[in-house]
């Protein structure tokens, strides 16, 4: 296909894939039109015969006016097809071509023999396509399915099945023969098996046994996993644990080892590309693989052959991830059209690339990391040359660097936008520092490994050296990911992707086109970071002292600002990444006080994220003794941030920039109750003047009794429930509080019945107004001198 006709043919059949699920009509008229238009388009596009003999070179273009009535290709009232014609018969052709192979194998997916012999209890033979990761309450895994037994049936498949079970994920890896026995379902969530549909999996396995049977059964597959266990053993031996950590996601993938606080500086950095392996990595083998080819000057086939295979077995290696198929895939395609004498420039090969990937593996059109991957690589394709030239007081390195990063931050930003809502705009110069880094880092890693097999010592030396790139990156996204930059955040919604993509397209054709921008463009440039960060510039310091209850589902979150610009944040919900997304989106730079009232993981689970993203001046948690996965990641994030921390018990008083913190329970770790943990909470009361606020935590009736008993000040105008509204206070705690508005942060549904009824009453007989997070989204309450407003953010 011409320069054009690829890549709008790859989006077209693309688009047509996302819109199979909502397609009317047989999948076989889709597919049929798609063919016919297919076939048009094409005849169409041929140009008249005596242009194709001149475009080959067989006779003079200007001979074409005294032969054109003998030549058979072209009638003498042959209308003239208009320009536009042939790229609109061609688009809609492919779309109707990926409505219809998507709904094939939607429709195939759908009615597979798993999917049909559920519910049933069975026993699956297969080999795992990925490694078991933790999951809600235990692992999960993807299983490609050979063989399936259902009492005394048995039959041979090639179906693929989502697999789960509880506790710790077992020690077999993807390529791994394995043999499952549980019970086969549909998934009951209609959201949860909608998602798996579109990744070709129609039903999933509660594990009850698990068996390893082996390593893969095919040859390639077992030496990639000969080959990943040695060099990742290498590695574990030759790197401290942090470097070794990364290394193994830059090299292999394989994100086992890696450290939580890099993995936080990364992603808060948008470096989170660098922790597995991506397409880059693809260019980074394959560069010194030709260039010995070269050096030892090998024939064309030969150094296609060592190439390809090089790429194949480098795919296999890392688990086939999305983005490294996509970059193999072109690498194979520029091979191919290097053997042939047939160059293609690098917009047709992605196209090429991203078409034959679709064709194969319809599904792969919904995973994110293929469409991150192929924005970023079609957004450098289209703009990184011109961006680097306009950078031209930097030096070409340094600018092609700059240019490739920028084109592809732009690229993916309205995909990361739509799906995760945020992006860090540090990102792009933290990928141009540390884009030096990488390769050495790499290879180096690599060949230190290798050496191990033949010279320890030598080996050695080469990964101290290799560690030098290593940390280099590690303090790049730790100093980053803390900088005073502002986010890009979105809300969502249908509009985010359309109008992004509208945009990026509408500056790669500037770009390219080498205009300047005129007066208008130029002043609409300068006005857009006033609409993208107006949340952020709108959320300055307060008039009064002002609370914002997050709604995070069943947990709590809770921001306090004051006139003078001080931030407590109160827990951070059960997600790993809302309320830090929510504190950027907020304008928030840095949170005076953390307090993590008590460490069940719906309190503390989101803290880490925050200290990764912002400065903390102080955190105050109890300091008592209740081990969880939660309560230890936070505490662990609290030592990596280097955080000071202090453990306040009642009686203290804490002073942050014009705000005033009572600490009010608990005297001492409760011991024996019926819930310690949650009797162990801070109880907080935060005040401005005569406005108070009373945080409570999880304190149930044991510690609600020493407060009453101790006289404690516990009046406030505004209430955050205790225990989500759960049938654990007093009613003369709660009455004695006497405040004017009550905020009960939860989520539904959730296991523990709250809020009950005979709570709420209470607060409503002792004259509050309850207002709750799942109803209403975040609430926000501002002390004004006309008295308390509330607003709800859903």
């Amino acid at each position: 296909m011409g320069g054009w006709r690829l890549p709008l043919a790859a989006v077209a059949f693309g688009l047509g894939l996302l819109a199979a699920p909502r397609a009317p009509g047989p999948v076989w008229g889709w597919l049929g039109a798609g063919l016919v238009g297919s076939v048009g388009a094409v005849a169409l596009a041929r140009g008249p015969a005596e242009d194709r003999l001149a475009a080959a070179g067989f006779r003079e273009a200007g001979l074409a006016g005294r032969t054109r009535a003998a030549l058979p290709g072209r009638a003498a009232g042959r209308p003239h097809v208009p320009p536009p014609v042939v790229p609109l018969v061609l688009g809609l052709a492919l779309l109707a071509l990926g409505l219809g192979w998507g709904g094939l194998h939607r429709t195939r997916t759908a009615g597979a023999l798993l999917a049909t012999l559920a519910p049933a209890r069975v026993e699956v033979e297969g080999e795992l396509r990925v490694d078991p990761r933790p999951w809600t309450r235990g692992w999960s895994a993807i299983l490609d399915a050979r063989s399936v037994r259902a009492g005394d049936r048995a039959w041979v498949v090639r179906e693929t099945l989502w697999v789960s079970g509880y506790g710790e994920p077992p020690s077999a890896v993807r390529g791994d023969r394995v043999r499952v026995a549980g019970a086969l379902r549909v998934p009951d969530d209609a959201g949860f098996a909608e998602s798996l549909l579109r990744r070709g999996i129609a039903a999933q396995l509660s594990v009850a046994e698990l068996e390893r049977l082996g390593p893969s059964a095919n040859p390639v597959i077992r030496a990639a996993q000969a080959v990943r266990g040695v060099v990742g053993a290498r590695i574990r031996a030759l790197f401290p644990p942090r470097e070794a950590g990364l290394l193994l996601g830059l090299a292999l993938g394989d994100d086992s080892g890696l450290d939580e606080g890099i993995e936080r500086d990364f992603r808060a950095t948008g470096l989170g590309h660098l922790l597995v392996v991506s397409g880059g990595n693809v260019a980074m083998v394959l560069a010194p693989v030709l260039a010995l080819a070269l050096a030892l000057r090998l024939g064309r086939w030969w150094r296609f052959a060592l190439g390809l295979s090089t790429v194949a077995f480098f795919v296999v290696l890392t688990g086939a991830e999305p983005s490294v198929m996509r970059a193999g895939v072109m690498a194979g395609l520029a091979l191919a059209g290097g053997l042939l004498g047939r160059p293609r420039s690098a917009g047709s090969v992605l196209a090429g690339a991203v078409l034959a990937l679709l064709v194969l593996d319809p599904a792969l059109v919904w995973s994110v990391g293929f469409q991150l991957s192929v924005g970023a690589t079609a957004s450098m394709v289209a703009m990184a040359t011109p961006i680097a030239e306009r950078l031209r007081f930097l030096p070409r390195p340094a600018a092609l660097a700059t240019g490739a990063t920028v084109a592809a931050q732009v690229g993916v930003a309205p995909l990361l936008l739509a799906v995760f809502h945020e992006v860090p705009l540090v990102t792009v110069l933290a990928n141009v520092l540390a884009f030096p880094a990488v390769s050495p880092a790499l290879l180096l890693g690599l060949a230190a490994a290798g050496l191990g097999l033949v010279s320890p010592t030598l080996a050695r030396a080469v990964a101290l050296v290799a560690q030098l790139p290593l940390r280099y990156l590690e303090a790049v996204a730790d100093r980053m990911s803390t900088a005073p930059v502002p986010w890009i955040t979105s809300g969502g919604g249908a509009a985010i992707l359309p109008v992004g993509l509208a945009l990026v397209v509408g500056l790669a054709l500037w770009l390219r086109s080498g205009r300047r921008l005129g007066r208008g463009w130029l002043a609409l440039a300068l006005a857009l970071p006033l609409v993208v960060w107006s949340s952020a510039l709108g959320a300055g310091p307060p008039a009064g002292l002002t609370v914002r209850f997050f709604d995070v589902g069943q947990g709590d979150a809770a921001l306090v600002t004051s006139p003078r610009g001080a931030t407590v944040l109160v827990d951070a919900g059960p997600d790993a990444t809302q309320v830090a997304t929510a504190l950027v989106a907020l304008g928030v730079k840095r949170v005076d006080l953390a307090v993590a009232t008590h460490p069940h993981a719906d309190h503390v689970a989101g803290f880490p994220d925050v200290f990764a993203r912002l400065p903390v001046g102080l955190v105050i948690e109890p300091g008592c003794d209740e081990p969880s996965p939660a309560y230890d990641a936070f505490l662990r994030a609290v030592r990596e941030e280097g955080l000071p921390v202090r453990h306040p018990r009642a009686g203290e008083l804490l002073t942050v920039g014009d705000l005033r913190v009572e600490v009010l329970a608990p005297t001492a770790c409760f011991e024996g109750t019926d819930s310690d943990p949650n009797n162990d909470s801070l109880v907080l009361r935060i005040s401005l003047g005569e406005d108070a606020v009373l945080f409570p935590g999880d304190a149930e009736e044991p510690s609600q009794e020493a407060m009453l008993a101790a006289g404690a000040p516990i009046a406030a105008d505004v209430l955050k429930v205790p225990h989500h509204g759960g049938a654990t206070s007093l009613e003369a705690f709660l009455t004695g509080v006497g405040a004017e508005v009550a905020v009960v942060s939860i989520g539904q549904p959730n296991d523990y019945g709250h809020p009950v009824p005979s709570v709420l009453a209470t607060l409503r007989h002792a004259g509050a107004t309850v207002l709750r997070t799942d109803r209403l989204g975040d609430v926000v309450v501002s002390f004004s001198p006309e008295g308390l407003l509330v607003a709800s953010e859903p």
